[in-house]
């Protein structure tokens, strides 16, 4: 029979040696995250014109709205990676930003 240290020391490199490690913001500061990066695009009032409003939806998107027309723009994350590109603990950030043609309501 194993002594407690020997199956302690097993579940310590099971932990150590299974799947990267996660470490993300909290969901708060990740939203705010891609409202910074929503902002900083210039080509959204250059389409809509003024922006009366910026809605969260599932999946890394947001709809902004200018009058009666919007634009979607959904956001991508890329977790964080040390010097040498390889996965490493931290938080993800916003990698690319895609706007959709603008859309009308009338």
């Amino acid at each position: 029979m194993a002594s407690f240290a020997g199956k302690a020391a097993i579940a310590v490199a099971a932990i150590l040696t299974g799947a990267p490690a996660n470490a993300e913001l909290p969901p708060q500061y990740v939203f705010w995250q891609d409202f910074a990066a929503i902002t900083g695009q210039s080509a959204i009032p250059a389409t809509l014109g003024v922006v009366d409003s910026i809605t969260r939806a599932p999946n890394g998107r947001y709809i902004v709205r200018g009058g009666a027309c919007f634009v979607e723009v959904t956001i991508t994350r890329e977790p964080a990676k040390a010097a040498d590109g390889r996965p490493m603990p931290g938080p993800s950030h916003v990698s690319k930003v895609d706007i959709s043609e603008k859309r009308c309501d009338r």
